[in-house]
């Protein structure tokens, strides 16, 4: 009985013993886990810690407060106010009556007051509107720079995205070009053994191996830049061996340029700041000419007093009044803020047709490029498979004795031009894609 005791204690022990162990290689696997980055994910890091976006979405909650302080001067002011004053001494009139002199106290030697005033703008020849407008339409500016600081970032990680892709993909060509001439290298020393080569191909394959070794040494540099150029955008902390997952789509993109254009000028933030802002000359110039115009306004007091006509006791009075204000004269600084909005006006309508060129321009530039990168990966396609072909061929010619080594050097040369124009042509169509998606205001 103590033994199968024993033998069941000793079993519960191993059963807890290999969930703690199971739980702590979890636990290690998760710790120890790389961070894998997708191009979504990027995006979205990079719009959650960009500095400049946060200061806009802040731009954007003060300009939603000028706008409802604006539309607060349509409503009534309603304000209230109280006092207390403590006299020397009670006011006093002095008579004479009978060649004799008296005094006597008229009230008092404290004054309390209590005071409500209502105050409502009738009519201000637009004025309030005109600001109320002009707040509204700021309101939507800053919304659309938002948006235009988003299209950028979004451009910029997909290409910062794209060009990790492009690097990590010229050190897999670097270290495919160091294998093949180590592996031509190994095979010369063998063949100069034999006798069927001279020390000078030994050499010149060693030259060889040694520059592509240096190419590869650049190319995991240019890699590591490529790696803190994308972090910089992220703007986050990630783990030291995080990596990227994700290929250059390859798949054909139809594009009209005139519905490109079209969109371009439909949709881009900056032509609708720039539409905005013509708006805003227009409410600007309404407002200068508003400002020598009449305004009246109603006003409403009531006062709860004490004393009240000299009387210690408490009183109440009220009164209203409409007052009419019109300026005669201001000295031309009226006529002096019209000229102002009027050219202000004209500076965004000349920059509106500045940037409409621009904007043409960038579409124009985004199809071309996609469409010559287009045309060099289908004809580098054929040529990569080509090129591997005759590598093999080279190899096994030389091998046997039947091709020189300038001949094989230049095959493995071809292969890896081919391999790094195919690459290079696929990024630069990816990037025109990526820009030309920017072109139209498609991130916004």
């Amino acid at each position: 009985m103590l033994r199968k005791s024993i033998k069941m204690n000793v079993n519960r022990l191993c059963c807890k013993l290999t969930i703690v162990a199971f739980t702590l290689q979890v636990l290690v696997s998760i710790a120890f886990a790389e961070e894998i980055l997708t191009l979504e994910k990027c995006i979205n890091l990079a719009l959650a810690n960009n500095q400049d976006l946060k200061i806009a979405q802040k731009r954007i909650l003060e300009s939603k407060g000028r706008k409802q302080e604006t539309f607060g001067n349509f409503l009534p002011k309603l304000s209230a106010s109280g006092s207390y004053t403590k006299l020397k001494e009670s006011p006093r009139m002095s008579v004479l009556f009978g060649g004799i002199e008296q005094t006597f106290e008229l009230g008092p030697d404290y004054l309390y007051s209590t005071q409500l005033t209502l105050r409502q703008p009738l009519f201000a020849w637009w004025k309030i509107y005109h600001a109320d407008e002009q707040a509204r339409l700021n309101y939507g500016l800053v919304n659309e720079e938002y948006k235009e600081m988003k299209n950028s970032i979004i451009f910029d990680v997909k290409k910062a995205f794209y060009n990790l892709l492009l690097a990590r993909q010229f050190v897999v060509i670097a270290e495919e070009a160091v294998n093949v001439t180590d592996t031509h290298y190994k095979t010369t020393r063998a063949l100069y053994k034999e006798g069927r080569v001279s020390d000078y191909d030994v050499s010149r394959a060693k030259v060889q191996l040694v520059n592509n070794q240096t190419k590869l040494i650049k190319a995991r540099n240019n890699l590591k830049l490529a790696r803190e150029e994308l972090l910089l955008l992220l703007n986050t902390e990630l783990e030291e061996d995080w990596k990227i997952k994700g290929d250059f789509p390859r798949e054909k993109r139809e594009v009209s340029l005139q519905d490109a254009m079209e969109k371009a000028l439909r949709e881009r933030s900056e032509i609708r700041q720039l539409m905005i802002q013509e708006k805003v000359g227009k409410v600007s110039i309404k407002l200068a000419r508003a400002e020598n115009r009449p305004n009246l306004d109603f006003l409403a007091n009531y006062e709860y007093t004490n004393p009240f006509y000299n009387k210690e006791e408490w009183g109440e009075a009220w009164n209203v009044i409409l007052s009419l204000n019109f300026p005669l004269f201001s000295g031309l600084s009226d006529l002096g803020r019209v000229n102002q909005a009027k050219a202000g006006l004209e500076q965004v309508k000349i920059l509106r047709n500045q940037v409409e060129q621009r904007i043409k321009l960038e579409v124009k530039k985004a199809i071309f490029d996609m469409e010559e990168a287009r045309e060099r990966i289908e004809a580098q396609e054929e040529n990569v498979k080509l090129a591997r072909a005759n590598l093999r061929i080279a190899q096994e010619r030389y091998r046997q004795g039947l091709m020189s080594e300038i001949e094989l050097r230049d095959a493995q040369l071809s292969l890896t031009q081919a391999e790094t124009d195919y690459f290079q042509a696929l990024y630069d169509h990816n990037v025109a894609g990526a820009f030309l998606d920017r072109a139209i205001g498609k991130y916004q």
